[in-house]
């Protein structure tokens, strides 16, 4: 898989651990920006195949995250998003899932957590690259 990734958190601590699994997961990351607004911007630029985003972040620029993520899908539907969040609630998940997120990640997570998710990753990726 040679998906390049582009990280949307407000936490370098989290954002350092994205990276880390991603890496791991045969991913290159491209960027990391610190808020929607910044990440929209960068996505732009930068055309990411993949992007880890932070449901909760303060809101800069009248961007929040769902904002950022149904543009950023506008303008490339085929983008894969995780989302990533403390915020376990199903609504909120559901409400994420159905506007395009490849997956959500309740933090604080562990190679267990985002095992799922990297298997889910593998497959789309080995399939595109084929």
């Amino acid at each position: 898989m040679a998906a390049r990734a582009l990280i949307i958190d407000d936490s370098a601590f989290t954002r350092r651990i994205i990276r880390h699994h991603l890496t791991k997961s045969g991913c290159t990351v491209i960027g990391e920006a610190e808020n929607a607004a910044q990440g929209l911007r960068m996505f732009h630029e930068l055309k990411p195949d993949l992007i880890t985003l932070d449901v909760m972040m303060p809101e800069a620029d009248g961007m929040d995250s769902l904002r950022a993520l149904r543009e950023m899908r506008a303008a490339q539907p085929e983008l894969t998003v995780i989302m990533v969040s403390a915020v376990p609630f199903d609504k909120i998940r559901d409400n994420y899932l159905k506007e395009g997120a490849f997956a959500y990640i309740v933090k604080p997570f562990t190679q267990y957590s985002f095992e799922p998710v990297r298997q889910k990753l593998l497959r789309v990726f080995r399939q595109n690259a084929a």
